[in-house]
């Protein structure tokens, strides 16, 4: 978050120039948004992520080819700082900076028990009509590690369970990596790590097939140029590659089918169990 300088002076900005803008005078509210933003970067008050973007802003607001959408440039960076955007790109950068070129930083670990959050919830295919069974994300102290385990089965339709994350900060750090790596324990079994990029219950999801070793404790690396975009079982044309920044909700998925919608040859009807010890991003 901005230190309270940086939030009030924005705030105040805020409040002057709405007003001139909303009367019809953008190049008024520009000027306002303007003048700020150079008196926080002068007076050092701002974090050098803050002072950058802020320069950013005011090159480009004073370079459009109109007062209107200068004026909303400058809006968009101060909503921007007031967000924590720019705080959290700040932390990413140092995360980055101080685990190095395939480095890795914990964001999960399941290890000593199931952290408070994320909060995960069921999401299987009785929603469809379909007979499958997660059974949540538990916990084994034998393994020192979470499971996601239950029936899945094609019964009524079906053919998939699943658990998502709810819309959870603590993936933010995943600004600064290239991907995951997670520590699983399978069962011979393809599964899928999903990636949300907004906070909806439905809608575009991130898809990675993997399929661990059944009994042994292995890391899987998980790059996320090689997610797909899927919306319910199907490929989605026309989107851009996932990157960390976008991610706020993650999931876990047994299916029938491939995450670029072809159907998994040896799938089987029956019981299924993924162990997870951590989950780390990787720069």
């Amino acid at each position: 978050m901005a230190t309270p300088v940086v939030v009030d002076s924005i705030r105040k900005a805020i409040a002057v120039g709405a007003p001139i803008y909303n009367a019809g005078d953008p190049g008024g509210c520009m000027n306002t948004y303007v003048h700020t933003a150079l008196e926080l970067v002068e007076k050092g008050a701002a974090s050098e992520g803050e002072r950058a973007a802020l320069q950013d802003a005011v090159r480009r607001a004073l370079e459009a080819g109109s007062k209107d959408e200068g004026a909303w440039i400058m809006r968009r960076s101060f909503d921007s700082i007031l967000s924590g955007a720019v705080a959290a790109r700040e932390a990413a950068a140092r995360v980055a900076a101080s685990v190095g070129p395939g480095g890795e930083f914990e964001v999960l670990n399941f290890e000593m028990g199931l952290p408070v959050a994320p909060r995960w919830r069921i999401l299987d295919d009785v929603i469809m009509g379909g007979m499958s069974q997660s059974d949540g994300l538990t916990y084994d102290d034998a393994e020192r590690a979470a499971v996601f385990s239950g029936r899945v089965t094609t019964d009524g339709g079906g053919g998939f369970a699943s658990l998502r994350s709810d819309d959870w900060s603590g993936f933010t750090s995943l600004m600064a990596a290239r991907g995951v790596r997670m520590m699983v324990q399978g069962d011979g079994r393809q599964y899928k790590l999903n990636a949300k990029t907004d906070g909806d219950y439905d809608g575009v999801q991130y898809q990675y097939d993997f399929t661990p070793p059944a009994g042994a404790w292995t890391q899987v690396e998980l790059p996320f140029s090689g997610f797909k975009p899927t919306f319910r079982g199907r490929l989605v044309a026309n989107r851009p590659p996932l990157q960390g920044q976008q991610i706020r909700q993650l999931g876990l998925m047994v299916s029938k089918f491939t995450s670029d919608g072809g159907v998994i040859n040896n799938f089987r009807n029956g019981g299924f169990r993924l162990g997870i010890r951590y989950l780390r991003g990787f720069v």
